[in-house]
C-alpha cells in the first residue's frame, strides 16, 4: 500500500484516525509531546518513540533538512506505513517543507483535514480531505511538552563535553578555525569571526579584528546564550542516542556542561545543537535565530 502522509492542521488531531491503524508510524511533527520528548522525529511503536532523529526545534521549518532526512532514515526499507506530518501553516516555508517531505518520501497517499485550505498547494499526489477529531487545547499541549522536558531534566546526569573532542552540528560554533583572542572561544569561518566571550568589546577592537582576520563581521555571543539549549548526543555515523539540555558553557575551558539521561560519561562523537531553549522548570523560553550561536 506504500506510504501515507497525514498533513496536520491547527485545532485538528489524528488520534481517532490512528486508533484503527496497526501498521508502522513515523512521527514527523517535532512539536508533539504525545509520545516522548519534542524536538525530534521518530518511529512509533505501542504509543512510544523507539527510534528517533534530532530536529532541535518545535517548528520543522527551522530545520527542514533535519526533519526530512530524519524521516527518510527512519522509514528506509518500509513497504508501507503512515507519516504523521507537522501542521501546515499559511506560509511559503511551511508549504515548501511539506511538499518536499511528500516528494522525498515518495508517498502514495496524502490525507488532510476537511477545509484546512492546503489541498491546492500542488502536491505530488492528489490529497484526500477527511473529517478528523478536534485537538486538545493549546494550554494542554503546552503542559504536556513541559512535563516531557521536566522528565528529561529530572532523569539526567551531568556530562562535560570537550568541544575539541567532538564535531558540532546545528550551530555556528564548531564550524570554523579556532583562533586565540586572549579570552573566550573564537573561530573564523564563512567570512565571520564568531567570538564567545563575557568581555565588553568596543567598536575599535571589532574594527581591528575585521581587518586582522579579513572577515565581513564579528559575531559576539555571551556564553550564557547557550544555556538551556536543547541538544543531542550522536555517534560517529550521525545516529542520535540521547537528548540533552545545555546547563553551562565554560568558554575558558572549551567545555559544555550538558544534562542528559545518557549514562555518564557518554561516548559523544557529534554534538547536535538545536535552536529551542528550555529553563530549569521545563518551560520553553524561545528559540535562537538560525546560525546565531
Amino acid at each position: 500500500m506504500g506510504l501515507t502522509l497525514l498533513v496536520g492542521a491547527t485545532g485538528h488531531s489524528w488520534r481517532s484516525w490512528l486508533e484503527g491503524y496497526n501498521g508502522r508510524v513515523c512521527v514527523a511533527d517535532p512539536h508533539l509531546g504525545d509520545f516522548g520528548y519534542p524536538g525530534r522525529v521518530g518511529e512509533l511503536v505501542d504509543g512510544k518513540i523507539v527510534e528517533w532523529r534530532f530536529v532541535g526545534s518545535l517548528e520543522g521549518t527551522r530545520n527542514p533538512l533535519g526533519l526530512i532526512l530524519g524521516c527518510l532514515d527512519l522509514v528506509r526499507g518500509w513497504e508501507e506505513g503512515v507519516i504523521l506530518g507537522p501542521e501546515g501553516r499559511d506560509s511559503p516555508a511551511s508549504r515548501q517543507m511539506l511538499i518536499s517531505l511528500a516528494q522525498a518520501m515518495g508517498v502514495e497517499r496524502i490525507v488532510m483535514p476537511e477545509g484546512c485550505g492546503f489541498a491546492g498547494w500542488g502536491w505530488p499526489v492528489g490529497p484526500e480531505e477527511v473529517a478528523v477529531s478536534t485537538d486538545f487545547p493549546v494550554i494542554v499541549k503546552d503542559a504536556q511538552r513541559r512535563a516531557r522536558w521536566l522528565s528529561l531534566l529530572e532523569d539526567s546526569g551531568l556530562h562535560e563535553v570537550v568541544l575539541a573532542d567532538v564535531r558540532v552540528m546545528g550551530a555556528r560554533l564548531g564550524s570554523g578555525r579556532r583562533v586565540d583572542l586572549g579570552c573566550g572561544l573564537a573561530e573564523v569561518g564563512g567570512g565571520v569571526l564568531h567570538w564567545v566571550t563575557r568581555e565588553e568589546v568596543g567598536e575599535d577592537r571589532i574594527a581591528g579584528l575585521v581587518n586582522e582576520f579579513h572577515v565581513g563581521r564579528v559575531n559576539l555571543v555571551d556564553p550564557r546564550s547557550y544555556h538551556g539549549t536543547v541538544c543531542s548526543f550522536a555517534h560517529e555515523d550521525g545516529r542520535d542516542f540521547a537528548m540533552g539540555v545545555v546547563k553551562r558553557f565554560d568558554e575558558g575551558r572549551g567545555v559544555v556542561e550538558i544534562l542528559s539521561p545518557a549514562v555518564v560519561p557518554a561516548p559523544v562523537r557529534i554534538l547536535k545543537v538545536g535552536s529551542l531553549r528550555v529553563d530549569s522548570q521545563g518551560r520553553e523560553i524561545g528559540e535562537h535565530a538560525p546560525w546565531a550561536v
